[in-house]
């Protein structure tokens, strides 16, 4: 694999100065300040037994038996509160000689803890090395002491500690390598930084000061020590919605501030959301769960997060981050000519936390809506009803019997009025009615009509036959 020369120059820059300081202790006697007073030993409650000690994060290589077995003199050391070293960071180095930044273990409550330890003395002895017995030797393999904790470096400033202190706890950037304990390289780059700020002008230095100058110059060391000189917040609110619930689906707002910048800080939320960096928000990036914001000084910066959730229920979002502090490193030495160690500890600060909460109701229960298979019902020809023409209907007018009064003058013929009669044996011959014809109502001529067999008996001058069996009917007809 083709490695960019921005990522091989750690490596050279490491191997270049792991070289420089065999030399120097190898050829001169160099004058060492004791460091401050020691920190106060841990108080242990009992012995632990002999062990083989797990590997410091992102070891690239297996380390031998002897590096790892913590017995004997190495137990005693260990049982007494102090850190064990055990290898370097490569194995290039000899048992006796090894590549900083080195693995070392201690008793932490109980619990064995490997850490790496990184060298703030370019031209001191590792003194980290074991021999064939697993003894603990420097590069001469003359047997050493105990590692024991230190107060810090005497040699440093205030302002160094700070920015060392910030360079154990954060990545940081050397020509595009990532700073880190994650692997040989990200380690190089770290121990490299550290070099910059605690040996910067040490003579040895001298070729790599233009590389430290691009890292780690001036303003950027301001601003780190600004950091580390803040009252550090870690705030989470509810912003969208501030009060309520959402439906599923929707999108709540929260907003984070802090002033710690530069710095991972691990934002997750509650399984089965989505969160996102949102709004804007262009000093800040989130990868996977680690939330990075840019900026500097004492004032927090917002960062609007968004969460989605698919579901009703309730959901949270949660921050925490290790604040930066100088209190935060582990500093130990084995003596006088040997490096003075700051390794991050990981146990003892205290978390920072933060979180928020948002409801989202749950979705309405819908019943799935089922399709019904359009029935096809076969057409059916209806024969055409003929057509009936509209006869206009004539009123029936009802006829009303009328009754010819008819006058009675002696000696005088009278007309014969029909006279409906019971049924009786019909003479053999009917005699004519004699007189004028009647006269219809509007003039025109009438016609007698008589039921059945009707007998009509004229005697004299009086009229003999009345309408008492049956009723005279007149037919209309037009003359």
């Amino acid at each position: 694999m083709t490695v960019s020369g921005s990522r091989r120059r750690p490596l050279v820059l490491r191997l270049s100065l792991t070289a420089a300081i065999a030399a120097t202790v190898a050829g001169s006697s160099v004058a060492f300040a004791s460091p401050a007073v020691s920190a106060p030993m841990p108080v242990r409650t009992a012995a632990a037994p002999a062990f083989t000690a797990g590997l410091c994060e992102g070891t690239e290589y297996t380390p031998s038996e002897q590096m790892l077995d913590i017995s004997g003199i190495r137990l005693d050391h260990y049982n007494d509160g102090n850190i064990v070293p055990m290898y370097g960071t490569t194995d290039r180095g000899t048992s006796a000689a090894v590549d900083a930044p080195v693995c070392g273990v201690r008793d932490v409550d109980g619990i064995a803890k490997s850490e790496w330890m990184y060298c703030t003395d370019f031209d001191l002895d590792p003194c980290a090395g074991v021999d064939e017995n697993g003894l603990p030797v420097d590069k001469h393999n003359d047997e050493m002491g105990a590692t024991v904790p230190s107060s810090g470096n005497p040699d440093l400033s205030a302002d160094d500690l700070a920015v060392i202190s910030w360079l154990l706890q954060n990545p940081a950037k050397l020509d595009g390598a990532v700073s880190g304990n994650g692997s040989e390289d990200a380690r190089s780059a770290r121990q490299t930084l550290v070099w910059c700020v605690s040996d910067y002008d040490n003579p040895l230095m001298a070729d790599f000061k233009s590389l430290c100058d691009r890292n780690i110059g001036d303003d950027e060391r301001a601003r780190i020590v600004e950091i580390m000189n803040v009252t550090q917040t870690l705030d989470l609110v509810r912003k969208t919605p501030a009060t309520g619930t959402l439906k599923a689906g929707e999108t709540a707002v929260f907003t984070l501030n802090t002033n710690m910048y530069r710095k991972p800080i691990n934002v997750q939320s509650s399984a089965g959301t989505e969160l996102t960096v949102c709004g804007d928000n262009a000093k800040a990036t989130l990868s996977a769960n680690q939330l990075t914001v840019d900026g500097r000084g004492d004032a927090p910066t917002a960062v609007d997060l968004c969460l989605t959730a698919a579901d009703g229920g309730d959901y949270s979002v949660t921050a925490s981050v290790i604040p930066d502090s100088v209190e935060n490193l582990h500093w130990n030495t084995a003596g006088a000519q040997c490096q003075i160690f700051a390794s991050f500890d990981t146990v003892r600060p205290a978390l920072m936390n933060a979180s928020a909460s948002v409801g989202y109701a749950a979705a309405p229960t819908t019943t799935p809506a089922t399709t019904t298979p359009a029935t096809t019902t076969p057409a059916t020809t209806t024969p055409a009803t003929p057509v009936v023409p509209i006869v206009p209907i004539v009123p029936i007018v009802p006829i009303v019997p009328i009754v010819p009064v008819v006058p009675v003058v002696p000696g005088a013929p009278v007309p014969s009025q029909p006279v409906a009669t019971p049924a009786a044996p019909a003479p053999s011959a009917p005699k004519q009615a004699t007189g004028p014809r009647p006269v219809a109502i509007d003039g025109g001529a009438a016609e007698q009509n008589s039921g059945r067999n009707v007998a009509v008996a004229v005697t004299g001058l009086g009229l003999v036959g009345m309408a008492a069996a049956g009723a005279v009917a007149l037919r209309r007809k037009r003359s």
